[in-house]
């Protein structure tokens, strides 16, 4: 048996489908591999871009349709090769000619430099040189998507990154001005937990403007808070692991915003 449901895939058409800024979809660890056997079959696990694109279709088929889909790392599916990102691109490419923005991060199987090869965009617009971080302003929140992928310094081929996550002391000063410097509520998110991001972690003590902090990598959908204000009970963090799209909890996660604060399903 497949680990997804193909039966409910449904094609999509662009025509008089209407926006929605506030609502955006987050997701997490798709792994899309860009190699495939002589039959033209992806290779390792080829039902994954059927997984993905199943979602895919779920999302388009949405009135209205979302905003933005953020992906929270683990694009590529082990190694971080170009064609795994080539591929990537090819399967969101009906997201973004819906007019949905597409913000990726980066994730332990993701490579910096085929990642930026594939998609330059994210080379030229980063605040943080050299690291695929991302600001989205949403009508009521901003959304800042860190890099906490691992990099040996001396990757061969067909070596993976280290599993475990940390946030350069770079984004980490970067982030302080520019929390000092909003006056709108701000959701973080990576691809690691906060439990492996220390020096993040002890930034948030004293950072009341993060509103909540999303991230991927565990394959399983959980809402919770993390005490990381002791003293303050009243600003806990909500914390949100979401699924992944093939192994594991299987799906995405839908946020709307408003002023109120936002809720995500």
């Amino acid at each position: 048996l497949l680990p997804c449901d193909i039966s409910t895939a449904v094609a999509a058409k662009r025509d008089n489908r209407r926006i929605d800024p506030s609502k955006l979809i987050i997701m997490s660890d798709i792994h899309i591999s860009g190699e495939f056997d002589t039959d033209g079959k992806p290779k390792h696990y080829p039902y994954n871009p059927i997984c993905f694109q199943q979602q895919a279709n779920e999302i388009l088929a949405m009135r209205p349709l979302p905003a933005n889909v953020l992906v929270f790392g683990d694009v590529a599916w082990d190694y971080g090769l170009e064609e795994d990102y080539r591929y990537a691109a090819e399967l969101l490419a009906p997201l973004e000619k819906a007019g949905i923005k597409v913000t990726l991060g980066l994730g332990n199987h993701d490579r910096r430099d085929a990642f930026f090869k594939a998609f330059p965009q994210y080379a030229k617009t980063t605040p943080v040189a050299g690291r695929a971080v991302s600001v989205v302003k949403l009508p009521d929140v901003d959304f800042v998507m860190l890099d906490s992928l691992t990099e040996k310094p001396d990757l061969k081929p067909r070596q993976s990154t280290t599993v475990s996550g940390t946030i350069s002391d770079e984004q980490i000063e970067w982030l302080k001005g520019y929390l000092a410097k909003s006056d709108r509520p701000v959701i973080l998110g990576a691809h690691h937990p906060l439990n492996e991001l220390h020096n993040l972690t002890k930034m948030l003590v004293d950072s009341p403007t993060v509103a909540a902090f999303i991230y991927g990598h565990v394959h399983i959908w959980n809402k919770s808070v993390s005490i990381i204000r002791p003293r303050e009970p009243q600003h806990m963090l909500p914390t949100v692991a979401l699924p992944a799209t093939f192994y594991g909890d299987i799906g995405f996660a839908v946020m709307r915003t408003s002023p109120k604060g936002a809720k995500i399903t």
